[in-house]
């Protein structure tokens, strides 16, 4: 093996790999496979079992073909810590060649005072039958925007529990119909649904999401990137900008039935979010974690207010409800949900003090949550 590769495109290779690639271990899940072929294509592979990602680079010049097995930690520090060629100075490329049982990288820099410094590293290589060879991307399912994954993510994982016992729990779901794509996410105790326009060719499906997959992921994408989603048995893999990134899916196990919940109740009221989060902040860092962060949500005399054991607080501006209502919350979950509503005005609806609180944006209608009560004192 013996090819040379753009420094910025090696370093770019070296961060995403850390998605997945683990720090000091030399078994497989520490390992990343390089694999040059004739056609001046280079494949850089790591998998931790759970989640794997690729990259493939054509900025090399590939003069002979082989593939091996290193440790990332070995190379990752080395390839980070040199500037890339910016037409004046840097390091402009990195030439890896195999010497017997030996990967030797070295690359040469060149400084402001015309000065040339070389640098060079030795690495042990293994098998690079260590690394098992992940199904090709065939055919995507659908085609998202990074933009909108990023945001549909922020909005949904507050109320993901992955360490949760139940399945279903543990990720997020994305279901489809001829007008929206919902992403959700559930506790048990909290929900957050966030829907968007449905511009896919997809008009029907449901797929739950594992965690780890949804954060690798979010933690490879760039800006404004199109992402193809390919879902094969208990297999999803996304590609994107020369990036395939696979995980797991959560089968076998059926997201709750949520919507006619989020549909059910008798009243609602408007409230100003940023008055609204003024109260929450103010005194969620006093709320007793062992009392189920317990605070309560009062309506009266056409007032709102909350109250804890160390305090209340009272929102000035009138409410139009003209009776009494009385639930304890979670005040935490209060307010992640309304944390994450990008509106400036906030929905509340509700029936009873046994049902949930559901929350929603009130112009664009496009961000719903729930949140269970806690059995009153």
């Amino acid at each position: 093996m013996n090819f040379y590769i753009k420094t910025y495109d090696l370093q770019k290779a070296i961060k995403l790999l850390s998605v997945t690639a683990k720090m000091n271990t030399n078994d497989s899940t520490g390992m990343i496979l390089l694999k040059a072929d004739k056609n001046n294509v280079v494949t850089f592979l790591s998998d931790n079992h759970s989640t794997a990602l690729s990259y493939v680079s054509d900025n090399v010049d590939v003069r002979i073909p082989g593939e091996v097995a290193i440790e990332y930690g070995k190379i990752k520090s080395f390839a980070l810590s040199f500037h890339t060629w910016d037409k004046k100075q840097g390091a402009k490329d990195f030439c890896f060649k195999l010497k017997g049982s030996k990967l030797n990288i070295s690359v040469e820099t060149l400084h402001d005072n015309g000065e040339i410094s070389k640098g060079s590293l030795n690495l042990r290589t293994y098998d690079p039958t260590n690394i098992r060879a992940r199904n090709p991307f065939n055919k995507s399912n659908f085609v998202l925007n990074s933009n909108i994954f990023k945001t549909a993510t922020n909005k949904v994982l507050y109320a993901i529990n992955p360490s949760e016992t139940r399945p279903f729990l543990q990720g997020m779901n994305i279901n489809f119909d001829k007008e929206f794509i919902y992403f959700v996410g559930t506790n048990g105790l909290t929900l957050s649904e966030y829907k968007v326009k449905n511009i896919s060719d997809l008009n029907d499906g449901d797929f739950l999401l594992k965690y780890d997959f949804i954060m690798g992921l979010r933690r490879s994408l760039g800006e404004d990137t199109s992402i193809a989603f390919e879902f094969d048995k208990n297999e999803v893999k996304a590609m994107f900008d020369n990036v395939c990134f696979w995980g797991k899916t959560i089968i076998g196990h059926d997201f709750p039935s949520y919507k006619s919940i989020l549909e059910s109740y008798k009243h609602s009221i408007v409230l100003d979010k940023k008055m609204l989060m003024v109260g929450l902040q103010s005194f969620v860092g006093n709320l007793n974690p062992d009392d189920n962060y317990r605070v309560t949500f009062s309506l009266k005399d056409k007032k709102m207010t909350f109250l804890h054991d160390g305090g209340t607080f009272d929102y000035s501006a009138k409410v139009n409800f003209d009776d009494e209502f009385n639930i304890d919350v979670n005040g935490k979950f209060m307010e992640q949900t309304v944390g994450v509503i990008d509106d400036d005005i906030v929905t509340v609806s509700f029936s009873d003090d046994k049902g949930v609180l559901i929350f929603d944006s009130e112009n664009f209608k496009d961000q719903k949550a729930l949140i269970t009560p806690i059995r009153r004192r």
